[in-house]
């Protein structure tokens, strides 16, 4: 049984103490068998002849143990319950199969008794012996599977602990940046000075409400899609006040996922991105398109721009750090559950799609 999703620093370290484990769990298990041959009476083999050939009957119980794992390890995203059931299923057969391999070697490949011939039946009637040993190495990758799921979630929450403050603060520090800010005033001094007292008390109002909304959220939570929106209609309302004929929004957003919950303002690095590199730069209309939609239990969300193609030209200088700022937060909260690929499309525009698992409160 393989724990939730990790790092590929931990896997190998958590496979090195399930390997341990099975190697120290089966030498007890031949141990305990071998003490009680020696107390047992055995009419047809000596006590040495039974611990020698209980070596590869061992060895067979060994791979069978890790087999049984390998047959878990698909079901490492599913609950943990059902992973538990799953473990009690499969420990029937592992057990038959065991079963079987110790009468082969003990009576029929080695045989020094007289010999029964071997029905099928026999298959499941042999595996009753061992159904505890197998029960027992269940529960012992049970309790190893649950303490890499304790020591993983503790890790990323540290993690997440460490992103979020910095995402805080890399979301003041836009909220405040001086280029934003000066925008936006220079925005609403024209509209006073051009007799629009109207659009610049508008404009006046919608800044205070986004940044009183993004100043009071929590970084290291999670709030539902629809307010997530409704934060990132805000903020484009304030900058479609600064690029009324260049900026154009196209929302694509499904009603029944507007409960899904998503970290708060994962989206917010994205739209700044499109709104600095693809509409400020641009003396044309730029269509910024935000869309939601659901992906084999998943959650998809993407930022797309049509402004002009960035494919072949060398990243700006800023971008890289919103979008990892972004891949940090979904590894520290989902690890290889949530995912973030983003790049410049070949005609026109860029792309960036966020992946992480569909939940609701």
């Amino acid at each position: 049984m393989s724990g939730s999703p990790a790092t590929s620093s931990t896997v190998p370290r958590d496979r090195r103490e399930l390997l341990l484990a099975a190697v120290l769990f089966w030498c007890v298990h031949y141990a305990v068998l071998g003490a009680r041959s020696s107390i047992v009476d055995n009419p047809y083999l000596s006590v040495t002849e039974l611990q020698l050939r209980r070596v590869p009957i061992s060895v067979a119980g060994f791979l069978i143990a890790l087999g049984l794992v390998a047959l878990l390890r698909p079901l490492q995203r599913q609950p943990f319950a059902i992973r538990l059931l799953a473990a009690a299923v499969l420990v029937v057969p592992a057990a038959a199969l065991y079963g079987l391999a110790t009468d082969m070697m003990l009576w029929h490949i080695l045989p020094r008794a007289p010999v029964i011939p071997y029905e099928a039946v026999m298959f499941w009637q042999d595996m009753f012996p061992w159904l505890g040993s197998f029960a027992s190495w269940a529960a012992l990758v049970a309790a190893l599977d649950y303490s890499h799921e304790v020591r993983d979630r503790e890790r990323r929450m540290a993690e997440l602990e460490a992103v979020a403050r910095e995402a805080q603060l890399e979301a003041l520090r836009h909220q405040m940046n001086p280029h934003f800010l000066f925008n936006t005033l220079n925005s609403i001094s024209s509209m006073i000075w051009d007799r629009d007292p109207a659009r610049a008390e508008e404009m006046l109002v919608a800044l205070a409400d986004f940044l009183r909304s993004t100043l009071e959220i929590d970084p290291r939570g999670e709030i539902s899609l629809d307010e997530e929106i409704a934060l990132q209609r805000a903020y484009l309302a304030i900058e479609q006040f600064r690029f009324p004929t260049r900026l154009k929004v196209a929302w694509a957003l499904p009603p029944d996922l507007g409960a899904a919950r998503v970290p708060a303002l994962i989206l917010q690095p994205l739209v700044e991105n499109a709104i600095k590199y693809a509409v400020s730069p641009s003396r044309t209309a730029t269509t910024l398109r935000i869309e939601a939609s659901l992906a084999r239990r998943e959650l998809v969300l993407v930022v797309e721009d049509d402004g002009p193609s960035r494919a072949d030209q060398p990243a700006p200088a800023g971008t890289g750090l919103g979008l990892n700022l972004v891949r940090r937060r979904l590894a520290a909260r989902y690890g290889d559950a949530g995912r973030l690929v983003a790049a410049a499309q070949p005609r026109r525009g860029f792309r960036a799609q966020v992946t992480l698992p569909l939940e609701f409160a």
